[in-house]
């Protein structure tokens, strides 16, 4: 569904939040706020058939309460903050996925909802108390009441078609992706996914996060000195190579430009065991008009990488798997044309909070 449809939602009262929602309505998303309290838990565990209040009942420890000061989320703690009532019409779904920004600093943001045990779901015909999981991984974040840390995509079912059945449509398409002199590429697909490789042909490869006790304030953008959070990836020039350590955080890109036209949405999968033993993206929802539009051909897809062993890479490799979606409409307010952060980002951008 895209920002008309959903402000449809919003305005029949199927997603509800204390936060006004429809001024954060994006091109086939909305952001999800979160409230005025939080609660750190013991451990992780799931709502199945189960509601999250009494998990948090049985395994939190502690009672937050946020005020217009904020609170420091650290690092290695999990949080849980509640932030929406659900009832979606009959035959819709939801999913969810962190927000760009939110990603690019490894803060791990799940959904979690009331009786599913499924990460970021939201299963049709059900209706229920929308979770966020927070869990800062290499830095501490401070956070702010109705701060945005997740955004929410619904589905109709049977109209948001995943590849295989989108190549044969995708001919009346511009094209998906393009190198870097703007040239389009032929897809290449595994399975019901494009894939998309890592680009170490260039000056600056990536970053990496290094230890730190300094803390990321979400509120502050462009004011984080980078060096403080980030050191550069320096690459093996001949071999144009890197090597990943095992629970380490990267922020790499892709060789190829992903342009995502206006009748389409697209989603990095976060793991494929076809790739390798790491997580490839956090924040992997892709807008339509990303990319697309105005004369850019394709923009570079940010990577926001954790080996889960140690493994060397090429320039080149596959990378990640993204799979496309057809909107049921075209948006009134595409990518690129909402303030968004990273219409035009080119190489592995750090998040906005960083100078």
């Amino acid at each position: 569904m895209v920002d008309h449809e959903l402000s449809e939602l919003v305005h029949g009262g199927n997603i509800t939040s204390k936060t006004n929602l429809k001024d954060l309505i994006q091109p086939a998303s909305i952001d999800i706020p979160i409230g005025e309290c939080c609660f750190l838990m013991r451990e992780k565990v799931m709502p199945f058939r189960r509601t999250v209040s009494s998990l948090v009942h049985d395994y939190s420890l502690q009672k937050i309460h946020i005020d217009e000061g904020g609170i420091v989320l650290l690092r290695g703690q999990t949080y849980l903050f509640e932030c929406a009532f659900i009832k979606l019409p009959p035959g819709f779904r939801g999913s969810l996925s962190p927000k760009s920004s939110i990603g690019r600093v490894d803060l791990m943001v799940r959904g979690v909802y009331d009786d599913c045990g499924l990460y970021d779901t939201i299963d049709r015909d059900t209706e229920g108390r929308l979770w966020l999981e927070v869990s800062p991984r290499s830095f501490n974040i401070k956070v702010f009441p109705s701060q945005t840390l997740s955004q929410l995509m619904v589905f109709r079912q049977g109209n948001a078609t995943e590849i295989p059945s989108l190549p044969l449509q995708l001919e009346s398409h511009p094209p998906l992706i393009y190198d870097s002199h703007g040239n389009p590429l032929p897809l290449r697909l595994h399975r019901n996914a494009v894939v998309l490789s890592l680009d170490l042909d260039q000056e600056s490869v990536g970053f990496e996060a290094i230890p730190t006790s300094q803390v990321v304030i979400l509120s502050s953008i462009g004011s984080h000195d980078k060096e403080h959070f980030f050191r550069p990836v320096i690459h093996d020039q001949k071999a144009k190579a890197i090597t990943l350590e095992k629970d380490r955080f990267y922020i790499l890109c892709t060789k190829e430009r992903v342009s995502i036209p206006t009748t389409l949405s697209a989603e990095m999968v976060p793991f494929s065991q076809h790739i390798g033993e790491l997580r490839a993206h956090y924040a992997g929802f892709f807008d339509p008009g990303f990319g697309f539009g105005g004369g850019t051909k394709g923009t570079v897809g940010v990577l926001e990488v954790r080996p889960h062993e140690t493994v060397t890479v090429y320039d080149g490799q596959p990378i990640c798997l993204m799979e496309f979606f057809l909107n049921s409409a075209v948006p009134n307010c595409p990518y690129g044309h909402a303030g968004n952060s990273y219409h035009n980002q080119s190489g592995p951008k750090l998040a906005k909070y960083f100078a």
